[in-house]
């Protein structure tokens, strides 16, 4: 009998063992809930080829380099009918160092803008100020007979570099704006110079300043217009929010968004989510190195949502409105069509800055959550501090 018993009560043991272990195992093959969070190359949209200056990753129009040391090479004119007054120093000191200033901060430090000015003299321009047709619309023809007008002025060789930037003379009132011609620049003889060219003209002077050379040599990197090319407002799709729409604007800083595309954010500060659920973020200040810079959201294989911190920090101290900014980016849509639209989350509040867009942020001070109805995603501010803030994503 005390063998039976001994025998009974091991195999009571084994029994809840096996119990135990059948249990276990049901409640570690059950799935985990889906994270919205994902692994950050989902959001990392790629360019459309056939978009123009499409604003996805990969975009191919031999731009200039965006890391490193963009190299660039300036040149002086003046014209029979518009003559120089001023030095070619004076007109080199105009935009750099102050430029090759802003893109080191804007970079972080990843791009170094090397201006090599020939300031020896202006180099006359064969035919009148007036002459070149120098209005809006004005054709890639026409455009680069300028440019090789002034490289047959020039002369001399130059050796290959990244940006040709022509500078005329502030008294040449017919050259009146500053386009950036987007094709490989050579001589007439057919001898390479540069992968684009840079001219400027009169606006610089009288509007932009040297940060009209910034917003330029964006395009270099192959980075749109933000600003409406119909002749809209200028700051209906993103306000004053980047100086590839409102060069001017108070808050001029590059977007995380082209921050990240251009190699200057790396991808350990990007958080993606692209599954619906809700998740916390935190983020810095876009301004400052170092942190999370950006939560991009996706919502198809070309379009995301993204939010990012804006403070009156660095090139942003001009700013009239700080907190989470929020931005939608398609890259199916051309440079100067909106492929950047900042969403309004204080509609009809009169904005500031001349903008109703200038005060679209998300702060606790001010509106904390928005939904993106159309998306189905809220973003909400969590907390605020001097480092940063946390905010929360939902995803429907």
């Amino acid at each position: 009998m005390f063998e039976v018993s001994v025998i009974m009560g091991s195999l009571r043991t084994a029994l809840r063992d096996l119990a135990r272990l059948a249990l276990a195992a049901a409640v570690s093959a059950r799935p985990e809930p889906l994270s919205p969070r994902a692994d950050v190359s989902a959001c990392k949209l790629a360019a459309n080829s056939n978009v123009y200056l499409s604003a996805g990753f990969g975009y191919e129009l031999n731009c200039a380099p965006s890391t490193g040391t963009l190299r660039a090479f300036m040149m002086f004119v003046d014209f029979p009918d518009q003559g120089a007054v001023e030095t070619p120093e004076s007109l080199r000191d105009f935009f750099v160092p102050a430029a090759a200033e802003w893109y080191a901060a804007s970079s972080y430090g990843a791009l170094a803008l090397d201006v090599d000015a020939d300031v020896s003299r202006f180099y006359r321009m064969p035919a009148p100020a007036a002459s070149y047709g120098w209005d809006r619309g004005l054709s890639s023809e026409a455009h680069e007979k300028y440019i090789q007008d002034a490289l047959d002025a020039y002369g001399g060789a130059i050796e290959p570099t990244d940006v040709l930037y022509v500078v005329p003379t502030a008294t040449a009132t017919a050259i009146s704006f500053s386009p950036t011609f987007m094709g490989d620049v050579e001589t007439r003889a057919g001898v390479y110079v540069a992968r684009k060219s840079v001219t400027f003209g009169l606006d610089a002077y009288e509007t932009w300043k040297y940060l009209v050379l910034n917003h330029e040599t964006g395009h270099t990197m192959c980075l749109p217009d933000y600003y409406p090319l119909n002749g809209s407002a200028t700051g209906l799709f993103i306000g004053g929010w980047d100086l590839m729409g409102l060069i001017s604007g108070p808050s001029p800083d590059y977007f995380a968004w082209d921050k990240w595309r251009l190699g200057w954010l790396s991808d350990d500060q990007i958080e993606c989510v692209a599954e619906s659920g809700s998740s916390t973020h935190a983020l810095t200040p876009l301004e400052t190195t170092g942190g999370s810079k950006a939560v991009v959201i996706k919502h198809d294989s070309t379009n995301v949502l993204v939010a990012e911190l804006r403070t009156k920090d660095g090139l942003n101290s001009g700013s009239c409105a700080t907190g989470v900014l929020l931005y939608t980016i398609s890259t199916t849509t051309p440079t100067g069509e909106g492929p950047v639209r900042v969403v309004d989350v204080t509609p009809n509040s009169g904005g500031c800055a001349d903008d109703e867009l200038n005060d679209a942020t998300l702060s606790l001070a001010g509106t904390k959550s928005y939904t993106v109805a159309q998306w189905g995603v809220t973003v909400t501010v969590v907390s605020e501090s001097d480092d940063g803030v946390e905010i929360e994503v939902e995803v429907q």
